[in-house]
């Protein structure tokens, strides 16, 4: 729908997105962020090949080890290691469900941020999604819920953190 209508309005007029998982990791790994017909195009070729090179799980842990998740954290382990200070593979489902929730709109729903409430329905809802496409039993996703998370408040006294994260 989208590449009809942005093809419709020429290179100009070029709208809308609609980009798969794959799409957007070489759109964000591999393409300048211009909004035109012509490097759709090279995005859907190259998001073709990269399918046809890599596994949907490849794609999807490539994927969720670039995007952010505010903080300055890229990816899934840093994003771990910021908010709970720990490796991603230790933890809690109530903890990864809260970092599942994080890419959708990292500031807003910084834990650190104005809306924690949002985030806490947003974590539940995730947890809701996989109880019911039986990922989880729905005793775990209870007991879940009603887990206290700890943010990490570890500052790193860094002048511009952007910057430096950048870099590093």
């Amino acid at each position: 729908r989208a590449l009809v209508n942005n093809a419709l309005r020429g290179e100009d007029g070029a709208i809308q997105g609609g980009s798969t998982i794959t799409q957007q990791l070489v759109k964000n790994s591999f393409l300048k962020p211009e909004r035109t017909l012509r490097r759709k195009i090279r995005e859907l070729i190259l998001a073709v090949r990269f399918e046809q090179k890599y596994t949907k799980d490849q794609v999807l842990a490539f994927y969720l080890n670039q995007i952010p998740y505010g903080s300055n954290a890229y990816g899934i382990e840093a994003a771990s290691q910021t908010f709970f200070t720990k490796p991603a593979k230790d933890l809690t489902l109530s903890q990864a469900a809260l970092l599942a929730a994080l890419p959708k709109a990292p500031s807003y729903y910084s834990p650190y941020g104005n809306h924690t409430e949002e985030l806490k329905k947003r974590q539940e809802y995730i947890l809701d999604r996989m109880a019911s496409l039986r990922f989880v039993s729905r005793e775990e996703v209870e007991k879940a819920k009603k887990q206290k998370l700890k943010f990490s408040s570890q500052s790193y006294g860094i002048r511009a953190p952007h910057f430096v994260f950048f870099v590093r």
